[in-house]
């Protein structure tokens, strides 16, 4: 059994649990204003950044404690923490009927998106880091990620085209049902999945590397094959925080490394309002919830080839260019929202191509710069501490997003961060100029879009070879 099916069933859980309809549901059923909703979903983001770090961590040590199921583990705990936090917003409505609209009920409506957030933060970039360790102890290629990632683009596209047509059947209460049945059918994809897993039996690799050529080996893997069994062998053995925050260093250690986080950052606070506002906006047009559930099939129409030529895309282009091609695209796309006349919903589906070819390249583009740094064991560390800086984008972009839509405008806010996401698409490109020209200047061969300078690969070496604290 493979990754893509563990997909499949956590992004239709993530459908049926808010997916896009997240807004449209606290606005319903919690009755939160534009600025409420945005207010909740920023924190909601930034508990989600905070605690990304934190989950793939835990899920990497259990995985070393519990091999082929710790990471399932920590996936199925955070889905039932978040299924059961979304579903207690039905209770808070129940209970508090006649005053529906107080502090104290808002209040709980904002700290349940935080507890769900959490659950959603031990779920997520653990999957990507499964997926990746999987691939590699499959023989795969990490470039064939996104092969398997284009099935939950599939799951999302299905699910919401389902949803659509029951909200507008039975109102926003009915995902207080889909929620979790979700959450079993995930269980039981997990448990089969685990199963399957631990029955293979796919070897360790034993890492009984001397510090100086872990630290030439790991060096050496960033940008080629990770599934070359010599540079599987070179890594540290145990958890170390100095070494997370090597991670961490690592990615910004130079120019263009800073320039492609601070392009991502960018590109994640215009992303935030598209993915988590947008069909408030669409509402605004005339929209019916099963309109909005035929929007996301049609980016999807655009994910599918792009996840599928993931491996080639890279070959050819590589993170950095994705990452242009995703910036370019979402600018384009936000700004033609604000050319659209009031009832012609219609043409919106003209421009949501376009959010299917910004997600799918910056996706591809994220996990291979988080799977280039990654020694094997530390996949999903890797993938939580991208995931939360990246996060800080959007957080920044939901708590203005919410309320410059409320005083403002939509038009406003979707210029606004256009101009924003076009600002980060700058200095990508200066960096990347930037780091040509010292590349040439030195008469270096091309490297790869991360590597460690000396200053990080001595602090990495004492790091593995002294131990630092869990």
């Amino acid at each position: 059994m493979r990754p893509r099916h563990l997909y499949f069933a956590i992004f239709t859980w993530l459908v049926f649990s808010g997916g896009r309809f997240t807004a449209p549901f606290l606005t319903n059923v919690a009755h939160l204003s534009d600025t409420l909703t945005g207010l909740a979903l920023a924190l909601q983001t930034m508990s989600l950044s905070l605690f990304s770090s934190i989950g793939g961590a835990v899920a990497d040590h259990l995985e070393k404690k519990y091999p082929h199921r710790g990471r399932a583990m920590t996936i199925v705990s955070g889905l039932g923490l978040s299924t059961s936090a979304f579903m207690l917003h039905g209770a808070v409505v129940h209970i508090f009927q006649k005053n529906s609209t107080s502090k104290l009920v808002m209040s709980c409506h904002i700290f349940l998106r935080v507890i769900y957030s959490i659950g959603l933060s031990f779920a997520m970039p653990v999957l990507d880091g499964l997926t990746l360790s999987r691939l590699v102890e499959q023989g795969s290629k990490k470039e064939d990620f996104g092969k398997e990632r284009l099935y939950g683009a599939v799951s999302w596209a299905v699910s919401s085209v389902i949803l659509g047509p029951l909200i507008d059947r039975y109102g926003f209460e009915v995902m207080l049902l889909s929620a979790p049945l979700a959450f079993l059918y995930c269980l039981a994809t997990i448990t089969i999945f685990t199963t399957n897993t631990r029955n293979i039996g796919i070897s360790k690799t034993t890492n009984d590397a001397v510090s100086e050529n872990i630290v030439e080996a790991s060096h050496s893997c960033l940008g080629v094959d990770e599934s070359d069994p010599k540079c599987q062998q070179y890594i540290p053995d145990k958890s170390k925080r100095n070494f997370t925050w090597l991670l961490l260093l690592s990615m910004c250690s130079t120019v263009y490394g800073a320039g492609y986080i601070f392009s991502s950052v960018a590109l994640s606070m215009g992303t935030s309002v598209v993915e988590s506002l947008i069909f408030l906006f669409f509402e605004t047009l005339g929209s019916t919830s099963t309109m909005c559930g035929l929007t996301v099939a049609v980016t999807v129409m655009f994910e599918i080839p792009i996840f599928q030529l993931a491996p080639k895309l890279l070959e050819i282009f590589g993170p950095e260019k994705l990452q242009e091609i995703a910036c370019m695209a979402y600018i384009t796309r936000v700004v033609g929202y604000t050319f659209i006349p009031q009832n012609r919903m219609w043409m919106v589906l003209f421009l949501e191509p376009l959010h299917g070819v910004t997600y799918a390249c910056a996706k591809t583009s994220q996990v291979e710069f988080a799977a280039r740094l990654a020694p094997k064991g530390y996949e999903s560390s890797s993938q939580g501490i991208l995931s939360s800086v990246i996060g800080v984008g959007s957080l920044i972009g939901l708590s203005l997003g919410g309320w410059v839509e409320d005083t403002l405008g939509a038009k406003v806010m979707y210029r606004g961060f256009a101009t924003v996401v076009l600002a980060g698409l700058v200095v990508l490109l200066i960096a990347g100029q930037l780091h040509r020209k010292s590349m040439e200047s030195n008469h270096e061969e091309k490297k790869p879009l991360v590597f460690l300078d000396r200053l990080t690969k001595r602090n990495y070496s004492s790091v593995i070879s002294t131990g630092g604290s869990t």
